[in-house]
């Protein structure tokens, strides 16, 4: 997978970067989004901050066992080449 940045036409830098919905000529990243004075007036801005709450996993409980079956194995094969 290729990921092609482009240059924020406020910052210069070479970012991820969308087109202002304020200014249809403007290239902005997130930070200079984010930062931007007219953002209150903005009504649809292109970058805003998200807080993404992943579900927890419940562990299988057979695979800890087994993981410690295997890494209990590997610490005696490293003790034994110790004693050779």
């Amino acid at each position: 997978m290729t990921i092609y940045w482009e240059r924020c036409s406020i910052c210069g830098n070479y970012n991820l970067v969308k087109q202002c919905t304020i200014y249809q000529d403007v290239i902005v990243c997130p930070h200079c989004c984010l930062s931007c004075v007219k953002r209150r007036e903005c009504s649809k801005p292109v970058w805003f901050p998200e807080i993404k709450l992943f579900a927890k996993r419940e562990a299988i409980p057979g695979k800890r066992r087994e993981a410690e079956k295997v890494f209990m194995e590997l610490l005696g094969m490293l003790g034994e080449e110790e004693k050779s």
